[in-house]
C-alpha cells in the first residue's frame, strides 16, 4: 500500500506538487520495515530530498512566485443581544457520531449520555437557577430545543455546548442541528456551527421517568422523551407534568395482554410498573418527581437480565434496584468497560488519586481512553476542599 501512494505522488508530478515521495516507491519489505524518517519532497532518483522547502522559491503558483494573502480579522458573523445573550457552539459528543444512524444502535456507546443535553458555565447556571440534569430551552432566531442541562466549568461564561447528534427518531425536541444559523464562510464554504446567538431558560417538568421495552414506544403527545439503545430493547426517558397516576396508565396501554405488577406511592408522587409474558419481562414504566427521579441507571439491565425465560422475582423489578439488589452504579463514564461514577468515587475514596490508579483499579480509561479528561475532572471535584 505505501509503495503505491508513493507512486502515486510523483504520478505526472514532475515538480508541479509539493508532495512527492516517488523516491520511495521501490522500497522492498525489508527496507519499509526499518525505513527511518524522510522528509519531502524525495522525487525518483533523490537520495537525500530537501533539508529545507521553497529555499529558492518555486511556489506551487502559476508563475513560481509566492502570493500574500491579507486576512479579515476574525469576527462574529452575528453579534449577541439582549434577546440572545449567550453563543451557541456544536459539535460531537464523546461517544456518538453524526446523527447516530449506527452509533445510536450500541447500548456501550449509548450509556455514558442517554439523552441530548446543553454544557453552561456554573455562573451561568446560577444565574438562571439550573442544576445538572434540569431541563433547558435554548433558542436561536431559527428554533429551539429542550435539553438537559450539564454545570461544567470547562464552559466559559456566555458560552452553551450542545451535541449535534439527536434527531427527531431518537428525541422529542433535541435536534440541535435545526438551530445553527445557515452562515458559511465565503471561501471554503465552511458553516459557522461554533457561534450562534442564542438564549437559555428553565423548563420545569415536574416529572422524570423512563420506559424499558423491547423495541421503541410512543409516548402520549407533549411528553419530552429521549430514545436509547440497551441490551434486550430501548430506553425511553422522558419527562412530562402528568401526575404519576396517569402516567401509571401508560403501562397497560404499551403492553396490552400482559401481567402487569405494581408499585405505587401516591403520596411521593412515584409510580413503577412491569409488564410480564410468562416469564419474560416485556417492559416497564418508572416516574417520579423531578428532584427525585427513578435511577435509570440501577436497572438499565433489566431487559437483558429478565428475558429468555429466566426465573426471577417480579418484586425485584419495580424495587427499583437491579435484579441483584445492588443499587446504581451512577452513570457511565467509562464506555469500554461500563464503569459507572459510583464505582469511580469509590476508588479515589479509595486513595485512587491519579487516572492511572483508578485504571489499574478498574480498568477505566485503559482501552480508548477518551474517559481519561472525565476521569481528571471527577477526581478534581472529589478531592477539592
Amino acid at each position: 500500500i505505501f509503495a503505491e501512494h508513493a507512486a502515486l505522488s510523483a504520478f505526472e508530478n514532475d515538480g508541479s506538487r509539493d508532495f512527492d515521495i516517488g523516491g520511495l516507491a521501490e522500497l522492498s519489505a525489508e527496507d519499509y520495515d526499518t525505513l527511518a524518517p524522510v522528509q519531502w519532497p524525495l522525487a525518483e532518483g533523490d537520495a537525500a530530498g530537501r533539508a529545507r522547502f521553497f529555499a529558492e522559491g518555486g511556489f506551487y503558483t502559476a508563475d513560481r512566485r509566492a502570493r500574500f494573502v491579507v486576512p479579515e480579522r476574525p469576527a462574529l458573523a452575528e453579534a449577541v443581544s439582549e434577546r440572545f445573550p449567550y453563543l451557541l457552539n456544536t459539535g460531537r459528543a464523546r461517544d456518538q457520531w453524526h446523527t447516530m444512524t449506527r452509533t445510536g444502535s450500541s447500548p456501550r456507546l449509548g450509556s455514558h449520555r442517554p439523552v441530548p443535553y446543553v454544557e453552561l458555565h456554573p455562573d451561568d447556571a446560577a444565574r438562571l437557577g439550573l442544576a445538572t440534569g434540569d431541563l433547558a430551552r435554548v433558542e436561536t432566531a431559527l428554533g429551539s430545543a429542550v435539553l438537559e442541562t450539564i454545570i461544567c466549568d470547562g464552559q466559559r461564561p456566555g458560552s452553551l455546548f450542545a451535541p449535534i447528534h439527536w434527531s427527531h427518531e431518537t428525541s422529542s425536541d433535541g435536534r440541535v442541528g435545526a438551530l445553527v444559523h445557515g452562515l458559511v464562510d465565503p471561501f471554503s464554504g465552511q458553516p459557522d456551527a461554533k457561534a450562534t446567538p442564542a438564549a437559555i431558560t428553565p423548563v420545569p417538568l415536574s416529572q422524570r421517568g423512563f420506559v424499558l421495552a423491547r423495541g421503541p414506544v410512543a409516548l402520549p403527545s407533549g411528553t419530552w422523551w429521549s430514545r436509547a439503545a440497551l441490551e434486550g430493547g430501548t430506553a425511553t426517558l422522558f419527562a412530562t407534568e402528568a401526575p404519576a397516576a396517569d402516567v401509571a396508565a401508560w403501562t397497560a396501554l404499551l403492553f396490552p395482554n400482559t401481567d402487569v405488577i405494581e408499585y405505587a406511592d401516591s403520596a411521593d408522587g412515584i409510580y413503577r410498573g412491569a409488564a410480564f409474558r410468562n416469564a419474560d419481562l416485556v417492559g416497564c414504566v418508572f416516574v417520579g418527581p423531578a428532584a427525585a427521579r427513578p435511577q435509570f441507571e440501577a436497572v438499565r439491565t433489566l431487559l437483558r437480565d429478565a428475558g429468555g425465560g429466566a426465573i426471577i422475582d417480579r418484586r425485584l423489578v419495580v424495587s427499583g434496584q437491579g435484579l441483584d439488589g445492588v443499587a446504581a452504579a451512577g452513570p457511565t463514564v467509562c464506555a469500554c468497560f461500563s464503569v459507572g461514577l459510583a464505582a469511580i468515587q469509590a476508588a479515589i475514596a479509595g486513595g485512587g488519586a491519579t487516572p492511572e490508579a483508578i485504571g489499574q483499579a478498574l480498568k477505566a480509561g485503559t482501552n480508548c481512553g477518551s474517559c481519561v479528561p472525565e476521569l481528571r475532572r471527577i477526581i478534581a471535584r472529589e478531592l477539592a476542599p
